[in-house]
């Protein structure tokens, strides 16, 4: 995008990513520093692609739906579920931070000026493509999984040790989690299918690979959120409390003098730091997995 162009759109974009950032504040879906944080993220994703801002938007409105979903029964499940979600700018951050670093080394750096996905003719711009699908595939799929998976009607079990815990528990797995997280990441790969299309009409005359570009997303998926529930399970803490028959994945969060018992984990890192870490290692995999995928 010429600086004319840039200039010229700018507006356009600012506008639409206001009335998305004052809607999310009202539905509750983000508190203050979410929104302003939300809104930066926004504009720079816009600016550098509208394929990249459209997955972001994908991202966004599904997962924050399904957060809002059977919400009363999440409270009862987990401590700290708030309503609506009300992220704040470091949850913004450890959903997006890697996206949008990408979106921008391929707006910089990219010979091309499409997101199409062909590595014998540009590696680097096709492999920071996949990088960016997967990030988002896998925070969509992690996301879809957490926020279903807690409603399972049987207990998950946990990934490391494949026996039973309570509901909520970081690195539980069910078989609506798992479901979930191919299906997150299988639409996002159908929505960067469909606006990739529209957006890079005029260079449509060589067709993009559905069938890989969904493959690709829906692995990262599932990949994504099985990375996140094995660093869950073993570097995040998880305490069932004894006294409200709530999972605790934050020690300050325990009242005084509250029974608990450790169901998994170690307290090194919390939730925003699993789901950054996961998402950034998930983005680089799905590089050369996107590599192996379309030759």
């Amino acid at each position: 995008m010429s600086s004319n162009e840039l200039m010229n759109k700018l507006p356009t974009i600012i506008g639409i990513v206001t009335l998305f950032a004052i809607h999310g504040y009202r539905k509750k879906s983000l508190n203050q520093s979410g929104t302003i944080t939300a809104w930066l993220t926004g504009v720079s994703t816009c600016i550098f692609g509208s394929t990249f801002a459209t997955l972001l938007l994908s991202f966004y409105f599904s997962s924050s739906y399904l957060t809002k979903y059977k919400s009363s029964i999440k409270k009862t499940i987990e401590d700290g579920h708030t309503a609506g979600g009300q992220r704040n700018y470091i949850q913004v951050l450890s959903n997006s931070l890697p996206g949008t670093i990408f979106a921008a080394i391929f707006y910089f750096f990219s010979k091309s000026s499409n997101t199409l996905i062909n590595f014998n003719n540009d590696f680097f711009s096709s492999f920071i493509i996949c990088c960016f699908i997967g990030h988002y595939s896998c925070c969509n799929g992690d996301t879809w999984a957490s926020e279903l998976g807690i409603l399972s009607k049987g207990e998950p079990i946990l990934i490391t040790t494949f026996k039973k815990v309570p509901k909520g528990t970081n690195g539980g797995l069910s078989p609506l989690g798992i479901g979930a997280s191919i299906a997150g990441g299988f639409f996002i790969g159908l929505m960067f299918y469909i606006s990739s299309y529209f957006f890079n009409l005029p260079f449509y005359h060589q067709q993009q690979q559905i069938i890989s570009i969904l493959l690709l997303s829906t692995i990262s998926g599932l990949l994504g959120s099985l990375i996140d529930s094995l660093m869950g399970s073993t570097l995040q803490l998880s305490l069932f409390s004894i006294d409200r028959k709530v999972v605790i994945n934050n020690v300050d969060k325990l009242l005084p003098n509250e029974k608990t018992k450790h169901i998994s984990g170690a307290n090194i890192l919390d939730n925003h730091q699993v789901n950054f870490l996961s998402c950034l290692c998930t983005s680089i995999l799905s590089g050369f997995i996107g590599y192996f995928i379309f030759n």
